[in-house]
């Protein structure tokens, strides 16, 4: 059993989203960003108009730094983004589609590395612990994530809690994405649980949206994302400011 703010719950499983919620999000795509436009920029020395589409198709606010927390960057898998980049590079350089989705192709895999940087990659609080608490409570844990499975599974390598999920799923695992609820449902057949059995804990719409849609039964938000407390709020059962509010009642007080 868990005890989220106010509420004791009983799930069976508990499916996490990764970024935003097990691993922060700003720091990891800034740098990816930032190493698009250089790589972009070497090929094709972007106009200031391409720099501008770039930051609004992606839902970027260059003047604050921010993300727009309903924007692409952070809702879209990877290929919808790149698929974004590639039609700025169409639209305001004059490319054909062809030679964009090359050009895309090519920046993407340069600034895909950044993912792999060791000091970007920041557990939110002591996930380990958390996980291995409930294992440890006879609790099923799983991760849905719309990154693909190579910088996921070098996350999970990196921070050593791959054999703490009994099943991961990746947006390159051919279901279709969140908001959808096909990932949600295929960890609950994988692990043969109910989904109203299951929780969902992430930090964007997308992530409570397939809980809703998948029937699960629980579904909570942290706000360690991009989100802000009031969009998340209509989805969710709880809404915390971290993993760190989550407490597993190992004997099942």
């Amino acid at each position: 059993m868990l005890r989220i703010g106010d509420q004791t719950l009983a799930p069976t499983l508990v499916v996490f989203d990764k970024d935003g919620t097990l691993i922060a999000f700003d720091d990891m795509w800034h740098a990816w960003y930032d190493r698009l436009l250089i790589s972009l920029n070497t090929r094709l020395s972007l106009t200031p108009e391409t720099r501008i589409g770039l930051a609004g198709a992606l839902g970027y606010d260059v003047a604050s730094g921010v993300w727009d927390p309903q924007g692409p960057l952070t809702l879209a898998a990877t290929p919808e983004v790149e698929l974004l980049v590639a039609s700025q590079l169409y639209c305001h350089l004059g490319l054909t589609w062809d030679e964009a989705l090359e050009q895309v192709k090519m920046a993407a895999a340069e600034a895909r590395a950044e993912l792999f940087r060791a000091d970007l990659l920041k557990p939110l609080g002591d996930i380990a612990g958390l996980l291995a608490a409930m294992r440890s409570a006879g609790l099923k844990v799983a991760l849905a994530t719309a990154d693909t499975r190579l910088p996921t599974q070098h996350a999970l390598d990196a921070l050593a809690i791959e054999a703490l999920f009994d099943t991961v799923v990746c947006g390159d695992d051919g279901f279709a994405l969140k908001p959808a609820p096909d990932m949600g449902l295929e960890v609950c057949r994988r692990l043969g649980v109910s989904p109203q059995e299951a929780l969902m804990i992430g930090d964007t719409t997308s992530d409570l949206q397939m809980a809703r849609r998948a029937g699960f039964g629980w579904a909570v938000a942290v706000t360690t994302g991009a989100s802000q407390a009031q969009d998340l709020a209509p989805l969710a059962d709880q809404v915390i400011a971290g993993l760190h509010e989550i407490e597993v009642l190992l004997n099942h007080a």
